[in-house]
């Protein structure tokens, strides 16, 4: 199992630069259950989701198992992102995700020479928040790991001068369509308690 994270830890684990104008940082979280609800909290930001499925928290950081399928969960910290992403600004959020995208694409391709295929992207508006949803096919991968993972699924959104990430990566054989409605009720749960 810990050759199965290795493509997963190292997704946000070090800070990038956007065209030399956005930085992002890693971010000190822990992942807990507490009555019923998943909750993630840092030194500024607190998030819940109500539980509907079975979830276990791992004992690797910022990560939990929800019906089987591993499930990552993190802020990092921008820096350098001049418009206000505050509130309704959803445009302004949208284009700063997409920037983060287009970061931990090519920190696979460049750092850590992963094959990416058919990279797609969406938009999606939740009773909670504004989320960019994107996901792409991994093809080769230079390390040898026991499990591959086929496919990376993230819905990201902003949280005060944070990006929440909820990565999901799917296994060879894993259910596409499963792993998305998991996702997806995360997404709709959120609640933000701290900012």
């Amino acid at each position: 199992m810990t050759r199965t994270f290795f493509l997963i830890l190292l997704i946000g684990l070090s800070t990038g630069n956007i065209k030399g104008q956005v930085s992002f940082s890693p971010v000190d979280g822990k992942l807990q259950i507490n009555n019923n609800e998943l909750i993630y909290s840092s030194s500024s930001t607190a998030v819940k989701f109500p539980l509907k499925r079975q979830v276990t928290v791992s004992p690797q950081n910022n990560f939990v198992t929800v019906d089987s399928q591993i499930i990552q969960i993190m802020t990092l910290k921008f820096d350098g992102y001049k418009k206000d992403t505050k509130g309704e600004n959803l445009n302004n959020q949208k284009e700063l995700l997409d920037a983060y995208s287009k970061y931990e694409l090519e920190y696979f391709k460049s750092d850590l020479g992963v094959e990416v295929i058919n990279p797609n992207s969406q938009w999606v508006v939740t009773k909670s928040k504004g989320w960019f949803i994107w996901y792409f096919k991994l093809g080769k991968v230079p390390t040898q790991v026991d499990t591959q993972t086929e496919i990376q699924l993230f819905a990201t959104t902003v949280i005060g001068d944070k990006v929440l990430i909820i990565n999901a990566p799917i296994m060879t054989g894993g259910d596409f369509s499963k792993v998305a409605l998991i996702v997806n009720e995360f997404m709709e749960a959120l609640t933000i308690t701290k900012q």
